[in-house]
């Protein structure tokens, strides 16, 4: 692909910054992402970039933002899995330590029911004997979720991406030369 490859595509404001709009669709992306066959599983392991993702996957690190767009991924920061040493700091920052995180209750999990209530929830049907007409719920089987369960399983599962078959990749190289380069 040509050097001035994004040189067309607009320009928008993202973060207080002027920026390349890469998040431009095409004909041959949309298809791609209509047919669940064009989509192959992966998981992301520690401290692996998109940049590598794609390297392994497509031979290249340019297509870096194909791995972010057949994911929806928009914030690398916020929507791509942390490593360890960063989630300790994503503790430190939000909980205070990781000793704090693992000591806050976020909410409770029933494997029974499949569904999580808040500790209010918790204590309304769980610890008391009030019964909404509504709601039939056996209290017990209640499981406390901490803090540092629920960002481990949210960043596990930022780990599971689909990534668009490498037998598309000359499709849409030829598309968005088009579509890039006017």
């Amino acid at each position: 692909m040509s050097k001035g490859l994004f040189k067309n595509l607009p320009i928008i404001e993202y973060d207080g910054k002027l920026a390349r709009n890469l998040m431009v669709s095409s004909r041959v992306v949309e298809d791609a992402f209509a047919n669940p066959s064009a989509f192959l599983k992966y998981t992301v392991e520690d401290d692996e970039s998109p940049e590598e993702v794609a390297f392994l996957f497509y031979g290249s690190v340019f297509f870096s933002w194909l791995v972010l767009f057949s994911n929806q991924i928009v914030d690398v920061y916020n929507e791509w899995p942390k490593t360890y040493k960063q989630m300790t700091n994503y503790y430190i920052q939000k909980y205070g330590s990781v000793a704090a995180a693992k000591g806050e209750i976020l909410h409770y999990k029933n494997s029974k029911y499949g569904f999580t209530i808040n500790e209010s929830t918790y204590t309304r049907y769980a610890n008391t004997d009030f019964v909404d007409a509504t709601i039939s719920v056996d209290r017990t089987g209640w499981s406390p979720i901490t803090a540092f369960d629920h960002e481990e399983e949210r960043n596990d599962n930022l780990r599971n991406i689909n990534l668009i078959d490498p037998s598309f990749l000359g499709q849409i190289k030829g598309e968005m030369e088009l579509l890039f380069n006017g």
